[in-house]
């Protein structure tokens, strides 16, 4: 996607700076574990397709977006570097297991069944929505517009699954068929699909879907007003069976970037502080703003 990056008003680009230097002064420092004090380096696990946060450009390595951004002020902060591990959203999750990386990343939510197989420390509040093509724009209002239709979605979300089988039920009492859901291992897959006629919508965040909106002008639209399939905090996830010190490190350098103003700074720069949350949310459902 070429002009992937957004329009930055030079206030954002200037509160950045000042925000910057700002935390070179009063960053506090927290341990880490062992191992990551020996390589220096903090491995983050990635789909690195979830665009505005984690994602690379047409042509680049480099992986950007605000997630990206928040990732390595942590790294700047704790004085390490950080790596992104390419990994399938479904992989995430199995990844931490296999010790493949040190903390997932890559827009997970929490939900319940994986609260009891990670933890999770939320730094933005998110939601999914239906995108669907610019000349069905106004067509659907809601889920149940798209009973007994086709819709794609991330594989690997079981938050949206659940959704899914809440909203069939309304289908179901109305005399309707199912939504039916079509899995994609990346979004651009489903994006595809959706210009291609193949599926009626796909399902990403929120952010994402006005992200893919301005930056693929006469191509797709959103539905309703400002509607949420379901709403959740987008978490970074972390092994249970891990080093403790990992994620509390991380949980209080994202605590000091929101007192210092450099957290919203960088949704500013990304144009999605909309979503920008009070506190860290530690293994929550839920976000405070």
């Amino acid at each position: 996607m070429k002009n992937a990056r957004p329009v930055r008003s030079l206030y954002a680009l200037v509160a950045v700076l000042a925000f910057t230097l700002v935390s070179g002064v009063f960053a506090q420092s927290y341990d880490l574990p062992d191992s990551i004090k020996q390589s220096g380096v903090i491995r983050i696990g990635s789909q690195e397709t979830y665009v505005p946060a984690e994602f690379r450009q047409e042509g680049s390595d480099e992986v950007v977006g605000f997630t990206a951004s928040i990732a390595r002020e942590i790294g700047r902060r704790l004085g390490v570097e950080i790596e992104y591990v390419h990994a399938q959203y479904s992989a995430l999750i199995p990844g931490l297991a296999a010790d493949r990386f040190d903390m997932g990343s890559g827009g997970m939510s929490p939900n319940p069944d994986r609260l009891e197989a990670v933890n999770m420390v939320g730094y933005y509040q998110s939601g999914a929505t239906f995108i669907v093509r610019a000349e069905d724009e106004g067509k659907y209002e809601d889920a149940q517009g798209f009973c007994g239709l086709v819709v794609g979605a991330l594989q690997g979300s079981s938050t949206l699954a659940a959704a899914i089988d809440r909203e069939n039920e309304g289908c179901a009492s109305a005399g309707k068929q199912p939504i039916e859901v079509e899995w994609f291992t990346t979004t651009p897959e489903g994006l595809q699909q959706v210009l291609l006629g193949r599926i009626e919508a796909y399902l990403p965040d929120y952010a994402q879907t006005l992200y893919i909106i301005a930056t693929s002008p006469g191509q797709y639209s959103t539905i309703g007003d400002n509607y949420y399939l379901v709403k959740y905090p987008i978490v970074f996830t972390f092994s249970k069976d891990g080093d403790p010190r990992l994620m509390e490190a991380v949980t209080n350098t994202i605590r000091d970037m929101m007192a210092d103003g450099t957290y919203i700074a960088i949704l500013q720069e990304w144009g999605v502080e909309a979503g920008a949350i009070l506190e860290p949310a530690v293994n929550s459902l839920t976000a405070r703003q």
